[in-house]
């Protein structure tokens, strides 16, 4: 009997997907290549995409398709590559919009953002970066950049807010009238310019075909950020013999209780005291890092959080997480919601201890950390707390100059709680409702962050 071949990737395993991806930097297609591939008959395709069709179907071993369901449909990822070109200062930019998936005239009237075609199809994105040169074959294009890209923060409300104003197009009959200049983040761009405009129910004119792509712009943005992370691990031989989480540990220890102005002095390092990212970049520094991003963790979702103690041992400050949206938490189940999916990843906790008079400030110990399944239990309760006020109508009052609100606060749970995080008050979002607020975000509360240090 035939021996089965072993799959080289887990196609239901995010990290193994990445893993197996990243390694496709600095080679070409035709050097990443298994198989006994006939590069000729690959040369003589006459279609745009060649590269996405060949690296999809020959690297991936995934049948080239223009399904409705994502490529790695198992963990709802979308497989992209995308041109770079090479400026006369040797620097690489986007050569290209992203395009992604072409807008149904007739089905996209009946959707909502959060069930969204797009959205299932694009939130999280692998994406390939390719240094295209005119004279070489797309087989023997570099490739520079590997990548998980997924659309949050604030880069997703841009997003939606551009995909409802494409869509409200499309809902009044003026598909014809698309533009890319309607939008910021994400635009209608033309596809497929020998069609004929077709026609559609909701309008009487008929539109061209448009595709939803990420604007050059957007691209630019995304290319330096992929730029800023630098990989922790530079020599795998150490994987060996430790853990990953072993050689984290290992870096820090030599700054174990030293006063921040030692660690800068034994780093040979002068920085800004005074900037807000100060004591992140500090913790970089420490293991190594100078890029703003740590490569290994952006790869396994884990979110570096500062956490400055008073004497006494508590944080100074409350944890925030992202600004939510508050139609979006109305309507969101737990599981599927944004705060759900933030305290179920892994975090890695930097923490800096102040003596009484806050003169001092000495770096006190480093550690991975997840959420206990008690405490994101609790976490859950204010979560559904917040969604039935939001539902109902969340009630205002005024304390002096202080405007009140009835989400849950510190007092009512002893993880987590909601208040605002907007820049100022006029930072606001709407309410289910039509009225506004100030946008907010969920908090882990600073004497049950006290525990979680103490017990790690």
């Amino acid at each position: 009997m035939t021996e089965a071949v072993k799959p080289r990737y887990d196609k239901s395993n995010v990290n193994s997907i990445v893993s197996y991806a990243k390694k496709l930097v600095d080679q070409t297609l035709r050097e990443a290549m298994h198989h006994d591939v006939d590069f000729q008959e690959a040369l003589a395709v006459k279609v745009k995409g060649k590269f996405g069709q060949f690296l999809e179907k020959y690297y991936f071993e995934i049948d080239n398709n223009s399904a409705s369901e994502p490529d790695f449909k198992e963990v709802g990822m979308e497989l992209k590559s995308t041109p770079l070109k090479k400026l006369k200062n040797g620097e690489c930019s986007p050569k290209e919009r992203l395009v992604l998936n072409i807008i149904n005239y007739e089905t996209i009237v009946d959707e909502i953002w959060e069930k969204s075609h797009f959205l299932s199809k694009n939130q999280l994105l692998l994406l390939v970066l390719y240094l295209y040169e005119t004279e070489k074959s797309f087989l023997d294009y570099l490739i520079k950049y590997v990548t998980l890209w997924k659309i949050e923060g604030e880069d997703k409300e841009i997003i939606r807010q551009d995909w409802e104003k494409i869509v409200d197009k499309v809902r009044k009959g003026k598909a014809h009238e698309l533009s890319e200049g309607d939008t910021f983040y994400l635009g209608a761009c033309r596809k497929g310019h020998k069609e004929a405009p077709r026609k559609y129910s909701s309008g009487d004119i008929p539109a061209k075909q448009r595709a939803f792509s990420f604007k050059l712009k957007y691209m630019k943005s995304v290319l330096s950020q992929i730029k800023d992370s630098e990989p922790l691990i530079k020599d795998f031989s150490e994987l060996k013999t430790k853990s990953f989480e072993e050689i984290v540990h290992d870096r820090f220890k030599p700054f174990l209780g030293l006063k921040i102005e030692e660690i800068e002095s034994k780093l040979n390092l002068e920085l800004n005291k005074d900037a807000k990212n100060y004591y992140a970049t500090l913790a970089r520094r420490m293991i190594g890092i100078e890029a703003k991003k740590i490569e290994e963790f952006e790869k396994a979702g884990v979110t570096l959080k500062i956490i400055r103690l008073k004497h006494n041992g508590v944080p100074k400050e409350d944890m925030s997480f992202p600004k939510f949206i508050f139609k979006e938490v109305a309507e969101q189940e737990w599981e599927d919601s944004d705060f759900f999916n933030q305290l179920e990843s892994k975090f890695f906790f930097v923490v800096y201890q102040m003596n009484k008079d806050e003169s001092e400030i000495i770096f006190k110990k480093a550690f991975f950390w997840n959420m206990p399944q008690n405490d994101l239990e609790e976490a859950e309760k204010v979560w559904n707390i917040t969604q039935k006020i939001i539902n109902e109508g969340v009630k205002f009052w005024q304390e002096g100059e202080s405007t009140c609100n009835n989400l849950p606060n510190k007092s009512d749970n002893h993880v987590s709680h909601v208040r605002p995080h907007g820049k100022d008050k006029n930072d606001v979002d709407e309410l289910p409702d039509g009225r506004t607020m100030t946008k907010s975000c969920f908090w882990l509360n600073a004497q049950y962050l006290k525990e979680q240090i103490e017990n790690n």
